[in-house]
């Protein structure tokens, strides 16, 4: 199939070529053997161009442009240019963005008085706009460039729409209509923008530019892409990265190709080195050995036809695996090590030694597992042996430590709720024990037989935040009671420390919040995630992952779950699920075919709802993506960039209690919108439009009124996909946020435009409850896109909490939130970014508010309460506006500090 491909798009590329070129109107080569001189001529009208300064050229010949200066024509016949219809093709490599680039164009653009066209770059993404005498129109791609990565980017206007192609494929699109106005004068520029105000030069390289006097259709533009070797190669998995030890790497995808394949890799995007790969089952799977710290790696993926993949990078000062240990030769004291560990699936985290073991059983279970040990002893000769037989084994400090007891059945000097492997010599259990046991993620075993392995349960009351905002029914809120506590004073710093500021990408760009169970934390950065211990931070395993990034969650949904032994992550066309002790992949989820599917379709919504695996088809790139610059704070008003939803054109499920789980059910009828989807116990609701006109766009980012048309709130059986029913609503358009949130007594609906609207209905029926609207406490740092918080049967929308069941006020008196973080719920207070930027909390009972000086957390939600602790992984990097401490923190209630 894929040969097929190949050979049909070649025969569309001699088609296309051959007609096209009586429709050029320039076509210009920048090859280095096309110069004279200076002078470049282009090869259709002989129109030419002088450099003004010395060429340079790059390793494959083509024009270098050094950020200085461009090529500048200034005198053109502007009316032998395109008017009625027009595409603009280069190829390119750019170095770095700006806010105003330009790969070709002949424009003006005063503020007032816009004219021309413009084929060019901002900071992060390609774009192509015309002038039809107002305003300027605009496609901006979807799809992010890279530094340093050849393009073909084309930009086309059909007297109806301006598209935006980057390497064959469709990746933005506006409605246009019109002539192309050209300004008074102007500058034909190659390579920079110019104007008679302003100069913009590019830093990349050029290859090639043509301009037509008609618009190249999709099916040519991707021809002519895939005859440059361009078009973007498809993993049927996407590429990941995990770190085995401090040395080594392992790198995986998957790809239909089924022959060999070939990673290049090196510490340049030069790639010096290669392997090639066989697969398995479609899967492909490379170690990398003698991996160097403290360096930035690049790699790139290379299909049998000799296509490749991006170029991807990675950093080993990321990698958080435990140092190395010696291998023990020593058969016995293997097994050994071997029969402890397997008391327990844990295999990671802190495990404590009460009274000494010898040096060998030691560094055995440092080689087969990944523990900090630390070792208490009463015995100062026993310990300064230990302490010598470590340092010249090269483990004492980094694998193990030693401290002095005076008594080893007296106290122990570890905070409580630390410990994750106990291992006693011969201290039988007692409440002591107990205390420095992690709550359900740890255990005990005694050498001497005196008492059985211990488990320890996990604390009263605590919960998890399996989802975006806490459940499944976008409560944000969780079960956790945090042991009643109303307030910071009630807390005690348990842990602090990774991941830091390096991790992530920046506080603005709203990420997916972070996700704890089960005793286990995982939290997001820079495409990459990490698994940690939620009560003492060890890192368990971490991943990276080039194509997991997604931003603007409140105008889409969160990209991954977790329940008590997995995590699931979606990522591009699948869906990952993940064992969350270890980090390895146990099955991958593909996107079921709707029926006469057209689009490219990308994993949207991911749920663990009832007995299923819930998850969206989302069109390709239409998830936001883009994090640099002001406008990629994404808290805009109706209208502005960044407000378009997220929607999906199907829904489906897996089930997960059967061995079976390879045929999903799946309902598609109208567009889904991803906020929305939620549920509760075996009951999935979401709103979606039904608007027949919605389902010819190229995109799942809608920003028209189109999509309040034709409203419908579904309910369906998780398990079956089944109707259970549907109502037909009317509600105020959502065009900032759009939220549904389901309990089991209120479905609760809230848009935001100039106010919030708040809708509730029967979960048994969709019958239409109270409603009511309320104004924004501000039209600024998310005041105007607050996702309400479900706690304790009220709902909280600042300043005011409403009765889930009979919409009466309950407090008018929030904790004021400062800046642009979201409220969370947990037992009797609310946390959120409160005064003077900090975290803080706001005790339901006495209306009171208590803070953390100098800690701050992100501009959408990574604080959560989780297993018995508030969990505040790193999220403030890159702000500006105080000396914030930049880490990650776990708070523990004080009550248990002591508690035996």
């Amino acid at each position: 199939m894929k040969i097929l491909t190949i050979h049909i798009l070649t025969l569309l590329f001699l088609i296309a070529n051959s007609i096209l070129r009586s429709e050029l109107v320039h076509d210009w080569n920048f090859k280095e053997d096309q110069w004279q001189g200076k002078l470049l001529k282009e090869k259709v009208s002989n129109l030419s161009v002088t450099s003004e300064i010395d060429l340079k050229f790059n390793n494959e010949s083509n024009l270098r442009l050094d950020g200085k200066s461009g090529l500048i024509i200034n005198e053109i016949d502007k009316n032998k240019l395109p008017t009625k219809f027009i595409t603009v093709e280069a190829v390119v490599t750019l170095n770095q963005g700006q806010k105003w680039g330009s790969i070709a164009s002949y424009a003006q653009d005063n503020g007032s008085y816009e004219r021309g066209w413009l084929l060019g770059y901002n900071e992060q993404s390609f774009l192509f706009w015309i002038s039809t005498g107002k305003s300027i129109i605009q496609a901006t791609s979807k799809t992010n460039f890279q530094p340093g990565k050849k393009y073909h980017v084309t930009g086309t206007y059909d007297g109806n729409n301006v598209r935006i192609f980057v390497n064959g494929k469709l990746t933005g699109q506006n409605i246009a209509s019109g002539d192309i106005a050209y300004p008074e004068r102007g500058f034909y520029a190659m390579g920079i923008y110019k104007d008679d105000d302003e100069s913009y030069p590019m830093s990349g390289s050029l290859s090639m530019l043509r301009i037509y006097n008609s618009f190249l259709e999709e099916k040519n533009i991707e021809a002519i892409a895939s005859s440059k070797g361009l078009t973007p190669f498809e993993f049927k998995v996407p590429p990941s990265l995990k770190y085995l030890s401090k040395n080594k790497v392992k790198i995986s995808w998957g790809s239909e190709s089924q022959g060999k394949m070939k990673l290049f890799y090196g510490k340049s995007r030069e790639l010096d080195n290669d392997i090639e790969i066989n697969s398995k089952d479609e899967l492909y799977e490379v170690e990398l050995n003698n991996i160097e710290s403290d360096s930035i790696y690049y790699y790139k993926i290379s299909n049998p036809f000799g296509k490749g993949s991006d170029t991807y990078e990675f950093n080993t000062n990321l990698n958080f695996t435990s140092p190395a240990a010696p291998v023990v030769e020593d058969k016995e004291l293997q097994q050994k090590a071997l029969s402890l560990l397997s008391a327990s699936s844990i295999k990671a985290g802190y495990c404590l030694v009460i009274g000494s073991l010898d040096v060998g059983l030691l560094s055995s279970l440092c080689s087969q597992s990944e523990y900090s040990i630390i070792v208490i002893e009463s015995d100062d000769s026993k310990i300064q042996r230990l302490r010598q037989s470590l340092y010249l084994k090269g483990l004492l400090g980094s694998r193990v430590n030693v401290l002095n007891v005076p008594d080893l059945n007296g106290d122990i000097p570890l905070t409580s709720c630390m410990v994750n492997f106990l291992i006693s010599v011969n201290r039988k259990y007692d409440d002591e024990i107990k205390r420095i046991l992690a709550p359900g993620r740890s255990i005990a075993v005694y050498l001497d037989g005196s008492s059985s392995p211990y488990i320890r349960p996990r604390l009263d009351d605590s919960g998890d935040w399996t989802h975006q905002y806490g459940d499944t029914g976008n409560t944000a809120s969780s079960k956790e009671s945090l042991s009643g506590a109303k307030g910071t004073h009630d807390f005690a710093l348990q842990w602090v420390g990774r991941p830091g500021a390096d991790f992530g990408i920046d506080r603005n760009p709203r990420m997916p919040a972070p996700l704890s169970a089960n005793g286990r934390l995982f939290h997001q950065g820079m495409n990459r995630l990490v698994a940690m211990d939620a009560h003492n931070g060890f890192i368990l395993w971490s991943l990276e992952a080039p194509d997991l990034r997604r931003v603007n969650i409140p105008r889409d949904c969160g990209n991954w779950c977790a329940d008590s032994e997995s995590l699931f992550v979606a990522i591009k066309n699948s869906a990952w699920m993940m064992n969350a002790e270890d980090g390895e992949r146990k099955k991958v989820f593909s996107i079921p075919r709707i029926h006469e599917q057209k689009s490219d379709y990308e994993w949207g919504y991911i749920g663990r709802i009832g007995e299923s695996l819930i998850g969206s088809a989302v069109k390709s790139e239409s998830s936001y993506k883009n994090y640099w610059s002001g406008k990629m704070w994404y808290d805009g008003k109706g209208g502005e960039m960044g407000t378009q939803l997220v929607c999906s054109d199907s829904i489906f499920g897996y089930g997960l209690s059967s061995a079976d789980n390879s045929k999903p059910w799946i309902y598609s009828r109208g567009l889904i919108i991803n906020s929305t989807i939620s549920g509760t116990g075996k009951q999935l609701y979401f709103v979606e439009s039904r608007n027949k006109k919605l389902r010819q766009l190229t995109t799942g980012r809608i920003g028209g009124k189109e999509i309040w048309d034709d409203q419908f709130l579904v309910c369906l059986d998780s398990d079956t996909g089944k109707i259970i029913w549907e109502k037909a609503i009317d509600t105020e358009n959502g065009t900032i946020t759009f939220y549904l949130q389901s309990t089991e007594n209120k479905i609760i609906l809230t848009a935001s435009n100039t106010k919030f609207h708040i809708y509730t209905f029967d979960p048994k029926t969709g019958n239409s409850s109270w409603s009511k609207s309320v104004n924004w406490p501000d039209d600024h740092h998310s005041g105007h896109m607050q996702h309400p918080v479900i706690s304790g049967g009220v709902m909280y929308l600042q300043p005011n909490g409403h009765d889930i069941n009979s919409g009466n006020l309950v407090t008018e008196n929030m904790g004021k939130r400062e800046g642009c973080h979201n409220y969370v719920g947990a037992g009797e207070a609310l946390i959120y970014r409160g005064k003077s930027r900090q975290i803080s909390m706001w005790s339901k009972d006495s209306e009171s508010v208590t803070s953390w000086p100098r800690l701050r957390p992100s501009c959408w939600l990574n604080t959560i309460p989780s297993s018995g602790m508030l969990l505040i992984p790193e999220g403030g990097g890159g702000c500006s506006c105080g000396g914030w401490m930049e880490t990650s923190l776990g708070f523990i209630p004080k009550v248990h500090l002591n508690k035996k």
